[in-house]
C-alpha cells in the first residue's frame, strides 16, 4: 500500500480535531473520547496505546480473535482513515495455524496474491522469498535471516523488502569485485514470532538449507511477542519443548487456577499468567539467543543480530533504549556482533515511511532505508566484509566499497 500523501502530523491534527468535535456534540461513552483524544493528540499513539495495539495485532493472529479492534488508539486510527475492512495477518490468508506444534503457525507455500495492492508470494518452503532449491548450488554463499512481520515484509512487495534488496546489492557487489560467488538470503521471518520460535525455524527449518552465515533479528516488541507464544503454549497445553521455557514457567509458579480455560477455550485468566511470567521474559530470550549462538557454534556459522525498528514514537529513542541495552547485553553474552539499525528512521517523518498511519511497519521506503543502514554496516565492518567476500574466487579487479552502497 502506497504511503499517506500528507504529512502524518496533519492528519492527526485533523483526527484531534475531529475526535474533539465528537467528544463535545456525541454521546459517547466517556473512557472511549478520552482514549481517543489522547491517542490523537500524540503522533504515532502514545506508546502504551501503541504496544497495547501492536501486542492485540499479534495476538489475533494466534488466536483467531478481534485482535486490535478494541485497542484504545482505535477510534483515532478510524479518525485518520483506517478502513473498516484493513486486514489483520490472521485474516489474510496467508498463514496456516501449527495447533499441536511449537511454532503454532506459518506461512502458507506457494502464495502469490495481492495485499494492499501489493504482491505478497510465498516460495515452495513457505518461505516470503524467491524461489530457491534445498540443494545449495556450488559457489553459493546463503544466508539465514530469522525474524518476525519487519523482516518477512509486511505490507510490501516480496522484492521491496530489505532482505531482497540486500541480497541484489550483495550479488551486485560481487560481481563488481569480479567474484565468482553468489549470495542467496532465505527469509525463515515469520509475523508475530517471538525469539524462541526464531530458534525452533533455524533447527528446523534453515539448517536443512546449509546456511553459510545467520542473521537474527531482533525489535522491541519481542518481549510481547514471546508473551503472546508462551500463553498460547499454555492455552494449548502444548510441549514448552525447550528447557529453559520449562524452567521459567515452573520457576512463575502457575496453578491450575492460572491456568483454567474458558467457554472459548481461552485462557482465562490471561493476565494473572503474563504477570507472573513477565519476570522472565527477558532470561527466555537471552537463552533462546544463546542457544541459536551455541548452534551456530557447532555448525561453524557465522551469527549476527540485527535490531531493526518500527516507526514512528513507540521506538524513538527514549522508548527503545532500554530494550535495545539488554538486547546487545544479551548479544554480548552469547559472543555475538550486533549491527543496531533502530536510529535508520528518527531524522524521518513517520508518514514517509509506514504502510499507513494506523500501521508502523515500514513501506518500501522503509525497507529502502533499512537496507541501506545494513549495507553500509557490513561494509564498514572488516570481520563481517572479509567473511561474505574475501573468501570468494575473484578476479585482480579494484573496487570502492562506497560505490554502490545506494
Amino acid at each position: 500500500m502506497n504511503a499517506p500523501t500528507h504529512p502524518r502530523s496533519a492528519l492527526l491534527s485533523v483526527a484531534a480535531l475531529v475526535t474533539l468535535l465528537i467528544v463535545g456534540f456525541c454521546p459517547i461513552p466517556v473512557g472511549w473520547a478520552c482514549s481517543a483524544r489522547d491517542a490523537a493528540r500524540s503522533p504515532g499513539m502514545n506508546r502504551v496505546d501503541r504496544e497495547a495495539d501492536a501486542g492485540g495485532y499479534y495476538e489475533g493472529l494466534i488466536t483467531g480473535g478481534a485482535g486490535s479492534k478494541g485497542s484504545r488508539g482505535e477510534l483515532a486510527l478510524r479518525l485518520l482513515g483506517k478502513p473498516a475492512d484493513w486486514v489483520r495477518f490472521h485474516e489474510a490468508g496467508v498463514a496456516r495455524v501449527l495447533p499441536t506444534e511449537f511454532l503454532q503457525f506459518e506461512l502458507r507455500p506457494n502464495q502469490n496474491r495481492s495485499l494492499f495492492g501489493q504482491p505478497f508470494t510465498t516460495n515452495d518452503f513457505g518461505m516470503r522469498d524467491r524461489p530457491y532449491t534445498v540443494e545449495k548450488a556450488p559457489n553459493t554463499f546463503r544466508i539465514a535471516l530469522l525474524g518476525s512481520s519487519i523482516d518477512m515484509g509486511w505490507g510490501v512487495g516480496t522484492d521491496a523488502t530489505y532482505e531482497s534488496r540486500l541480497e541484489d546489492w550483495l550479488n551486485q557487489h560481487a560481481a563488481r569485485r569480479g567474484l565468482s560467488r553468489r549470495f542467496e538470503i532465505l527469509n525463515f521471518a515469520v509475523a508475530a514470532y517471538g525469539p524462541a520460535q526464531r530458534l525452533e525455524s533455524f533447527r528446523g527449518k534453515a539448517l536443512a538449507f546449509q546456511p553459510d552465515m545467520v542473521i537474527y533479528s531482533a525489535t522491541m516488541l519481542d518481549l510481547r511477542l514471546l508473551e503472546i507464544h508462551m500463553c498460547g503454549l499454555l492455552q494449548s497445553r502444548d510441549d514448552l519443548h525447550f528447557d529453559f521455557l520449562r524452567q521459567a514457567v515452573a520457576a512463575a509458579h502457575l496453578t491450575e487456577s492460572d491456568l483454567r480455560l474458558n467457554s472459548e477455550g481461552e485462557l482465562a485468566n490471561k493476565e494473572t499468567v503474563k504477570a507472573k511470567l513477565r519476570p522472565f521474559y527477558w532470561s527466555i530470550t537471552g537463552s533462546s539467543v544463546a542457544a541459536l549462538a551455541a548452534d551456530c557454534r557447532s555448525a561453524h556459522l557465522p551469527l549476527v543480530c540485527v535490531i531493526v525498528p518500527r516507526v514512528g514514537l513507540a521506538d524513538a529513542p527514549s522508548a527503545r533504549a532500554d530494550a535495545v541495552a539488554n538486547h546487545r547485553r544479551i548479544a554480548a553474552r552469547a559472543g555475538i556482533p550486533v549491527i543496531d539499525l533502530t536510529a535508520t528512521f528518527d531524522k524521518r517523518d513517520p508518514g514517509s515511511i509506514e504502510i499507513a498511519a494506523w500501521d508502523d511497519h515500514p513501506n518500501s521506503l522503509g525497507h529502502k532505508l533499512l537496507f541501506r543502514a545494513l549495507a553500509s554496516r557490513l561494509v564498514e565492518d572488516p570481520v563481517l566484509y572479509r567473511t561474505l567476500f574475501d573468501g570468494a574466487k575473484s578476479e585482480p579487479r579494484p573496487v570502492s566499497r562506497s560505490e554502490d552502497r545506494d
